[in-house]
């Protein structure tokens, strides 16, 4: 492997930490005969998943490589085979650029692919014909993570498309691992290590920026909320299902933070949100329906949005008709609801596969008008809202499924091991490649 300068590439100016990645990356030549690629994987969900899926690749023949950008990273890194980026934003495409060569990575592996980072290493990747695996929660959950070529949700290779292109599969039903407490626990040791740790231009790659003390403080109030809410907000959820059955709409609220809202929304957010559905509500929908906001359980302890709910509905006189609910199945209210209304969230998903009408503002995997209605006309969606045939309904989804979801979890231990067998087999795909699956290893 060719060796660059140690202190300029080029005309370019000098790239934090490249002379590690070029020392590192020289004792590891590539092996073509173990496996015909080199992996790069960039930053991963909360929690040790990455670590282990380097380990698990690398059993597999893989020669997988990690980028850690902070100590919070390295605090679920695997010692070897791991690259330091030490820089900023600015840096960051050059590093990688010149990584990329160096090391002849022919795949990169991210989780979020609106992150900073992973925004930039896409660009990267296709500038250079690098394939890249993006992953995410799972589009339908639970049971399954999102994993698909080049990005997700409206990045999304099939984003806006219905037709499928291939033979739907039989899919098999989701398991629900029960790991939101361990994915808590993970954020808590992470997001509490970057916010030690990292200072200066590294803070520019934070997908999420909140200052620690802050953090701490919204995550515990929202497991108080959980805990001390519970009973009010179960009071609610079964008083609508009993009472007011298919005649409330709901509006699913998303996290702030959320690179979707930030990113694709067409100008829409929370608090518009909240006020134009209220207004037109007011003056437009049914007299005996109701409006239920379902505040996102990652934003409970973040969530601000009640007080201007509760006054936008004061002001339009329809305070004794809308309900803030905090914890409850999204899918059981769904399932009962008369529609729903959406920036872009994924739980537009989930009125697909109800058959409940559903209005979507931004751009989402699902924006089709044979699937939802895509212009904001609220005044009509109370009563005209359009719900597709059945066989439509059910054959996207299957498709959704095919494409874009594979078993797994990110956050506990057999979740894991599934979902690691699931990004090989995505990954042996879009390389044309095959391997042998072996026992998975535990992490180095």
């Amino acid at each position: 492997m060719k060796v660059l300068p140690q202190r300029h590439i080029g005309d370019d100016a000098y790239v934090p930490s490249l002379d590690a990645a070029i020392r590192a990356l020289e004792k590891r030549p590539i092996s073509r005969d173990r496996y015909p690629t080199r992996v790069l994987i960039l930053q991963g969900p909360v929690g040790p998943f990455f670590g282990r899926l380097q380990s698990f690749l690398q059993s597999q023949g893989v020669d997988a490589w990690r980028v850690s950008f902070h100590a919070a990273d390295r605090l679920f890194c695997n010692r070897k085979n791991t690259l330091h980026f030490d820089g900023g934003l600015d840096s960051w495409e050059n590093w990688l650029r010149r990584t990329m060569v160096l090391g002849n990575f022919g795949a990169i592996i991210l989780f979020g692919s609106e992150r900073p980072a992973h925004s930039t290493a896409r660009k990267v990747a296709a500038a250079a014909n690098v394939k890249v695996i993006s992953m995410e929660e799972g589009y339908i959950r639970p049971g399954f993570i999102t994993i698909e070529a080049a990005g997700n949700n409206a990045s999304s290779p099939i984003a806006g498309q219905i037709h499928p292109t291939k033979v739907v599969q039989e899919q098999p039903t989701g398991v629900n691992y029960s790991s939101l407490r361990r994915m808590i626990a993970y954020g808590a040791a992470y997001y509490t290590t970057r916010g030690l740790t990292a200072f200066g231009k590294r803070r520019d790659l934070f997908h999420r920026e909140t200052p620690l003390v802050s953090e701490a403080f919204f995550w515990t109030r929202n497991l108080a909320r959980r805990l001390l809410g519970g009973e009010a907000n179960f009071a609610k959820v079964q008083y609508l299902l009993e009472h007011c059955d298919t005649r409330f709409f709901l509006v699913p609220l998303q996290v702030g933070a959320d690179a979707n809202l930030t990113r694709f929304a067409n100008g829409w957010n929370s608090p518009r949100l909240i006020a134009e559905c209220i207004k037109s509500f007011a003056g437009a929908a049914p007299k005996k329906t109701r409006l239920v906001f379902k505040i996102h359980p990652m934003d409970r302890g973040h969530n601000r949005l009640t007080p201007l709910i509760k006054r936008t509905a004061a002001a339009c006189a329809v305070a004794d008709r809308v309900d803030v609910i905090e914890t409850g199945s999204l899918g059981l209210l769904t399932r009962h609801s008369a529609g729903m209304i959406t920036v872009n969230s994924t739980s537009g998903l989930s009125a697909i596969f109800h058959g409940v009408p559903l209005m979507v503002l931004g751009q989402a995997i699902y924006s089709h008008p044979e699937l939802a209605t895509v212009t904001p006309d609220f005044d009509r969606f109370w009563t005209s809202g359009h719900v597709a045939q059945s066989e439509l309904r059910e054959a996207y989804i299957a498709w959704i499924k095919q494409e874009a979801l594979m078993p797994g979890d990110y956050y506990c231990n057999i979740g894991m091991e599934v979902a690691a067998r699931s990004v090989l087999e995505k990954l042996r795909d879009i390389m044309g490649t095959n391997a042998t699956v072996i026992p998975m290893r535990a992490a180095s």
